[in-house]
């Protein structure tokens, strides 16, 4: 199976009852049974047997979607990503306001993706990237870049405006944006619960990082 049949069959609509789902319902289906599976369990910990049991399938039908269990780590990325990221692109396109209000649309956009069951998928893939190089490069290609493009395009639109200064580079600031963004997702998952000396919420770090961001970017 390639890489855009991949994106293509777990995007599609499910149907009313398991037993009557189309096929491309069932491997959406069965992408989102390993989501949680993989996040919970780990990526290397799930067998396929175990994704079918969750998802109410036979043992074999995995196999009739996804080759192997790369190309199912590459479906569950998609699963969790690709919902979030299309409804901030839809945004950003019909956005008619300040474009501070916007680049805070983006970062709500990314809590909510964050603090989502399908959240904890940044850390698995960050976890798996040196073992799965080729679905690494797929999240690249597919949802970091196009993620990025996003503040890339409303730094651009502030500065345009003159309601951000001046910003020399604006691919690297984007990244400086985002990244943040994802590590603390990531230490949520990770560190935090062994950090005694740090009580750190989302509201306390989200306010923080606005407050941070927009200090720098304001004229």
């Amino acid at each position: 199976m390639d890489t855009d049949h991949s994106v293509n069959t777990v995007s599609a609509v499910r149907e009313a009852s398991p037993r009557t789902r189309r096929p491309q319902a069932r491997a959406t289906d069965i992408a989102r049974a390993a989501l949680e599976l993989f996040v919970t369990r780990g990526f290397s910990a799930t067998k396929l047997e175990d994704v079918a049991k969750a998802a109410s399938v036979s043992k074999g039908l995995p196999y009739l979607y996804f080759k192997n269990k790369e190309e199912l780590f590459k479906a569950v990325i998609t699963e969790a990503i690709g919902g979030p990221l299309a409804e901030a692109t839809a945004m950003i396109d019909h956005f008619d306001g300040p474009s501070e209000a916007l680049l805070r649309e983006l970062v709500a956009g990314f809590r909510a993706f964050e603090e989502s069951p399908g959240g904890g998928v940044v850390k698995l893939i960050l976890a798996e990237a040196g073992n799965f190089p080729d679905v690494a490069r797929f999240f690249c290609a597919h949802f970091d870049v196009p993620g990025r493009a996003l503040f890339i395009r409303a730094l651009r639109r502030g500065v345009e405006r003159k309601e951000f200064r001046p910003i020399a580079d604006i691919e690297t600031t984007a990244i400086i944006l985002l990244h943040p963004l994802a590590m603390f997702s990531v230490w949520k998952r990770s560190l935090s619960p062994y950090d005694t000396t740090t009580a750190l919420s989302g509201d306390v770090f989200y306010a923080a990082y606005l407050d941070f961001v927009f200090k720098g970017l304001r004229p």
